[in-house]
């Protein structure tokens, strides 16, 4: 089982007995930049928490910088079971800007999109998206007209459009979506 250690300390890892039962992950909202600021903070106060992070080249004036941030700016993760711990605390957090809510509690992450991510992510707490998107593997068509549909991965764009062939009349079409529009069937 991997664990990645956070700039906090902390340890992430995929919930497991009986966490994986009751504990879910939510996403919190952060203000701009302060995603390690929060997780600090939230690390503090005793909530489990997952901030995956990505390399940056940035070219400015003839210089090159590589400098390390959150692979989801403004937003990392935080394991709560509702029922036994408090959640309020989170939107008073310094760095937090708010729980991704409705107006009955905190929306929980699907089962197993953390747990992937975390399995994706090195020691060093870096996501390999590559880990997560290979070239054959099964998808579902989660969003647009062809919602609901199988196909095959069949490139991965750097800019987050990626190719899927739908078998379609006998005929595998390539289409061209969204990765936030297909589920994984690893």
């Amino acid at each position: 089982m991997r664990k990645i250690e956070s700039a906090s300390g902390s340890v992430a890892e995929p919930l497991k007995g009986d966490d994986a039962d009751s504990a879910r992950w939510y996403v919190v909202q952060t203000h701009q930049h302060c995603e390690k600021l929060a997780e600090r903070h939230l690390s503090s106060q005793d909530y489990r928490t997952y901030l995956p992070k990505r390399r940056r080249t940035v070219r400015h004036a003839r210089r090159i910088k590589t400098s390390c941030s959150a692979y989801f700016e403004g937003y990392l993760f935080v394991a709560l079971d509702v029922r036994k711990q408090r959640w309020s605390p989170i939107n008073s957090t310094v760095g937090v800007r708010k729980l991704v809510m409705t107006e009955r509690g905190p929306i929980p992450v699907p089962q197993g999109v953390i747990e992937s991510l975390i399995l994706a992510t090195d020691n060093d707490g870096f996501l390999h998206s590559k880990c997560l998107l290979e070239p054959g593997q099964k998808i579902r068509v989660t969003d647009g007209p062809f919602t609901n549909q199988l196909g095959t991965l069949d490139y991965v764009g750097r800019s987050g459009a990626v190719r899927i062939l739908i078998d379609i009349m006998s005929r595998s079409v390539p289409v061209y979506l969204d990765r936030d529009k297909f589920l994984s069937l690893k």
